[in-house]
């Protein structure tokens, strides 16, 4: 999903699309700059309204920014499924090779969407205390949990550790990920190293 400022005229918003225009370039500045350039009054200024216009369309700053978090999460989930279907394996592979595979695609894409939209990846997950009106859809987390779901049909992984494989998976991945975008790993380690011995590293725990 890529999400862009609609041109609009600075009058004559009809209802609701100022709403849909608001969110559109709250979306665009968080890719930017981050949850910080999530600012009523500066997107108010942009699309040519008034502030108390705006608030008629949403109840302060942080609902706003919840709105936009979810958004940055579900581009994430997108792409993740993306690099999860994008997956080709030979008919002649077990379905535990597939399932290795497109696990460690869903985790490799978490880290792929830290990379290249390092604000987005921010905002998605800021601190927020409001929440949105509609749940993720698509959901990050849902791709995680199907993706452990796959591995235990396989029998890649038992029953037993269905249930704390997702946290196991996500508390790795995304601090390799929260690593490599602040620029943190030591100098005599790639990134593609850091990454796969991460990822290698979740798939063994699950499997140990």
């Amino acid at each position: 999903m890529v999400r862009e400022t609609r041109a609009m005229a600075r009058t004559g918003y009809h209802h609701g699309s100022l709403h849909e225009a608001l969110v559109d370039a709250a979306f665009a500045a968080a890719r930017v700059a981050g949850p910080e350039a999530v600012q009523v009054r500066a997107l108010a200024k942009q699309l040519g309204v008034s502030p108390s216009a705006v608030y008629r369309h949403v109840p302060d700053r942080d609902h706003l920014l919840a709105e936009v978090s979810r958004l940055a999460r579900q581009e994430l989930a997108e792409r993740q499924i993306a690099a999860r279907d994008a997956v080709a394996v030979p008919q002649r592979e077990t379905a535990q090779v597939r399932a290795r595979l497109r696990f460690r695609a869903v985790g490799q894409a978490y880290v792929d969407f830290a990379v290249t939209e390092p604000r987005l990846f921010d905002t998605a997950f800021t601190p927020c205390a409001a929440r949105s009106a509609a749940p993720d859809d698509p959901s990050a987390w849902q791709v995680l949990l199907d993706g452990v779901a796959e591995l235990a049909a396989a029998g890649v992984i038992g029953p037993e550790r269905v249930d704390e494989a997702p946290l196991i998976a996500w508390a790795a991945v995304h601090g390799i990920a929260s690593i490599v975008v602040r620029d943190a790993l030591d100098a005599s380690t790639t990134v593609d190293h850091a990454v796969g011995t991460v990822l290698d590293g979740v798939m063994r725990a699950l499997t140990a």
